[in-house]
């Protein structure tokens, strides 16, 4: 059964980090109360694995009569570099720890493992008294120094040639090995995952061809204050953040029209003939009527093949230009994941620009409204009244004496505060 199934990945897990006498426990519980259920034929199965875990410990008790040593090992790939570290502790691996680098263009692997080692053994809570590495490191007689230093005793570093030691060093090459094929077959998969909807949305829309990359439009305006537009990009199923746009609406100054706002956001960023990249798919947020606003600028402006659809803003119905039943997408299918995806990136998108051009807003000053003044007369005025109401009450002698305001500068910020502002 499953559960069978994950209760012995978990023991194998256990056993890796060195945790036998763990699993131990747990088997021997099991046995007991699957016998205790009268369960004989599950009991005989924890006897037989209890039996099996108890030869494994036997083997495992004495690896090497050298009593406290780590052993590390190494692999590269190209995601980068994997550090295995096997604790062996009275001549018992007691467990492991893995550690995932980049290296940089310029580094060997000496040096990558020179940094790891400082690293670590400096936040290690125990040294042992010998560190088994893959390859020889530079400057070990002053790291051999330093760690004998904080241990109190004599520490060292040994690249082992052949025997136990050699056979510990390359286990945990091993392993680390096997930790980059894994990762690596997780991002394949994921890969695999992310292009597999794009194949689906290109089916269910459609298209000619698959939408690499899609741009992805929202228009924005929260608790009635600016308009904003937010563009982003998806390439290969995956945001591509650096590609992202944001767009502040000057067309409709005072009150929100989306239709206006898209007509203006797709005229910036379509009006030019030469789009470079031109994306694969346009995906419009706000359904039919936008839709056309967009679809009008964009074929006017020479863009006679790339898809737009419109996105309706109570479901993920999709409309294709020039039909007015939507695309439905089936549930749980990873096309109708990859546009709820695009959605929020593009809510989200938007909102921050909000809130940057809000906080933005709020630091601007009401003296900002006074031709005449610039940052640094408003400083000066500041500096000397220290808030607005002290400005306010200043007197035209007083506001006279401040650098860089002249008689006529004076009558104007009088004259401004008088009004009510």
């Amino acid at each position: 059964s499953e559960k069978n199934y994950r209760e012995i990945v978990k023991s194998v897990e256990l056993f890796l980090d060195g945790k036998s006498e763990q699993v131990e426990k747990t088997l021997t519980t099991e046995m007991m109360e699957a016998a205790d259920k009268l369960d004989f034929e599950m009991a005989a199965k924890y006897r037989d694995q209890l039996q099996a875990v108890k030869v494994v410990m036997e083997k495992q008790k004495v690896v090497t009569d050298t009593g406290d040593v780590d052993a590390i090992g190494m692999a590269e790939s190209p995601l980068g570099v994997c550090i295995q570290i096997f604790f062996i502790r009275q001549g018992k691996v007691m467990g492991r720890n893995s550690f995932f680098l980049k290296r940089e263009a310029e580094e060997n692997l000496s040096q990558v493992l020179d940094s790891f080692v400082k690293q670590y053994y400096n936040e290690a809570a125990f040294i042992p008294k010998e560190i088994l590495l893959p390859l020889e490191l530079s400057e070990v007689d002053l790291l051999e120094s330093w760690l004998s230093n904080e241990k109190g005793s004599k520490v060292k570093f040994h690249v082992p040639q052949r025997g136990t030691k050699l056979s510990l060093v390359n286990m945990a090459t091993e392993n680390a090995e096997r930790y980059l094929k894994e990762q690596a077959l997780k991002l394949k998969n994921q890969e695999e995952r992310e292009m597999g909807a794009v194949y689906e949305l290109q089916k269910y829309l459609g298209l000619k061809h698959p939408p690499y990359r899609m741009e992805c439009f929202d228009i924005s305006h929260i608790q009635g204050s600016e308009t904003v537009a937010s563009m982003v990009v998806f390439a290969n199923g995956k945001p591509d953040k650096s590609s992202y746009r944001r767009f502040k609406i000057n067309s409709t100054e005072g009150k929100p029209d989306d239709f206006m706002s898209m007509r203006e956001v797709t005229t910036r960023r379509y009006a030019k003939a030469d789009i470079d990249p031109l994306p694969d798919l346009i995906i419009i947020d706000g359904g039919k009527g936008q839709l056309s606003s967009a679809v009008k600028i964009i074929r006017g402006a020479g863009h006679r093949d790339v898809p737009i659809v419109g996105l309706a803003k109570q479901f993920e119905w999709i409309f294709r230009e020039g039909e007015s039943d939507p695309v439905i997408l089936p549930r749980n299918s990873g096309a109708l994941f990859l546009i709820q995806q695009i959605r929020d990136e593009s809510h989200r998108f938007a909102i921050t620009y909000h809130r940057k051009l809000r906080t933005k807003r709020n630091k601007i000053s009401v003296l900002d409204n006074i031709p005449g003044i610039g940052p640094k007369r408003r400083k000066a005025l500041y500096d000397q009244f220290g808030d607005l109401e002290g400005i306010k009450k200043a007197s035209f002698q007083e506001l006279q004496r401040i650098p860089g305001i002249t008689e006529p500068l004076a009558k104007k910020i009088i004259e401004y505060f008088n009004k009510g502002m």
